[in-house]
């Protein structure tokens, strides 16, 4: 029988899945890998199919509008009730998890078994998933389980029949309309009510768990180890799985090894999204010869520019945080297309991003383009009036310091 890995991939480029993909490949190569995705490129498509090994099913449409981190769970459920061929199963999330080695080789030994990773750190002490909790469950419910450790439901390892136990609970505890949080809350309650009878449940900690949850808290607080690039526990092990690896001393380690070195783009690839998504995998490299050249080339001038507004944004963004002096014309051409993008259209989420990013430009790096600027600057007199005539008072005021520090920024 095979072993499966599972995830989602929803709305991601290559740049934040590569990883990802490359040291399951590297790691895991007798495993199938099952990823439900939607709102991909045809780049990125192309390139989680080239080799063989990864399926793509499509996420069902009567599930697009669901929360992603729990619908996963119903996506999961049904494809396995079809798919009884596999002996072990690990469910994961995609865009901050590596494997460091095989993960299915270190629980040759167990049977009918499933491992849970937690976090060092109580529920109590934790206000998100106290929220989640006391949201779905009772605040009673909650008082009983709050002095146990924070059970994380992005990665989460098994036998199919313990995984498909699993899947029927979470999915019948579920509402119909699930809000986020909610697949952990209920992670969280099944297990520390001992709701399931599992013969062998496992936990995998900070201390020697194989399966790591590496979220910055815990990396500065624990001081945990990296040695000859790899993570290790608190006990010095090598962990199979590390998740939330995206802390400042992993992801440069990361992108060594998890990363096509000298990547170039596919020109059959040119629609808009497929161009952004090659763009991230440029500015990753600090191309930006290239990553400049693709951007005026395909995405510059394009029709609705709207459309790719958040994704506009991240990039920005991501060009941003990378930041040197070759960067400077491509930094001019995507506020050029913001403002294309954004001219009829943008929510107050947007102006909050866009008012951030380019404050950022002006205060560290001084290219500036007049008509985003110009732009910027009628958005925020426009959304003061609005929320004065919306009764918003605060939000009002603290738009009209924005104008001003606006008018004064140098």
């Amino acid at each position: 029988m095979k072993n499966l890995v599972m995830g989602v991939a929803k709305g991601y480029g290559w740049n934040d899945i590569e990883p990802f993909v490359v040291s399951f490949k590297k790691n895991c190569p007798d495993a199938d890998l099952v990823l439900f995705v939607d709102d991909l490129s045809d780049f990125t498509e192309n390139k989680l199919k080239r080799g063989g090994g990864v399926q793509l099913q499509q996420i069902p449409n009567n599930l697009k509008s669901m929360i992603i981190v729990c619908s996963r769970f119903i996506m999961y459920k049904n494809f396995l009730a079809k798919h009884t061929k596999y002996e072990n199963i690990f469910f994961t999330d995609i865009g901050d998890v590596i494997f460091q080695d095989n993960v299915f080789k270190r629980y040759e030994k167990f049977k009918k078994f499933l491992v849970y990773a937690t976090h060092p750190y109580k529920i109590e002490g934790e206000p998100t998933n106290t929220k989640w909790i006391r949201n779905i469950f009772s605040e009673n419910e909650y008082q009983k389980i709050k002095d146990n450790f924070v059970i994380c439901a992005g990665v989460i390892f098994g036998t199919y029949s313990e995984m498909m136990l699993l899947l029927e609970k979470i999915t019948k505890l579920m509402d119909s309309n699930p809000h986020w949080g909610d697949d952990q809350a209920i992670l969280n309650y099944l297990i520390y009510n001992k709701l399931l009878p599992i013969e062998n449940l496992i936990e995998s900690n900070v201390m020697t768990g194989d399966i790591l949850n590496l979220d910055y808290p815990t990396y500065t607080s624990y001081k945990l180890q990296i040695r000859e690039n790899e993570v290790r526990n608190l006990n010095g092990g090598k962990p199979s799985v590390v998740h939330q690896w995206l802390t400042q001393e992993f992801i440069p380690i990361v992108n060594q090894i998890y990363r096509e070195k000298d990547f170039q783009p596919n020109e059959n690839f040119t629609d808009v999204q497929s161009a952004l998504d090659q763009i991230f995998c440029l500015v990753q490299r600090q191309n930006y010869s290239t990553a400049t050249k693709f951007f005026v080339e395909y995405i510059l001038y394009a029709e609705n520019l709207n459309i790719y507004g958040e994704k506009l944004l991240k990039l920005y963004q991501f060009v941003l945080q990378r930041y040197n002096p070759d960067a400077e014309i491509l930094l001019s051409a995507m506020q050029q297309a913001l403002f294309s993008a954004f001219r009829t259209n943008i929510n107050i989420q947007q102006m909050e991003n866009l008012y951030r990013l380019f404050i950022a430009t002006e205060k560290n790096i001084h290219v500036v383009n007049s008509s985003l600027k110009n732009f910027i600057e009628d958005m925020l007199i426009n959304f003061t009036d609005v929320f004065y005539k919306n009764n918003q008072q605060n939000n009002a005021r603290e738009y009209i310091k924005r104008l001003a520090k606006w008018r004064n920024v140098e």
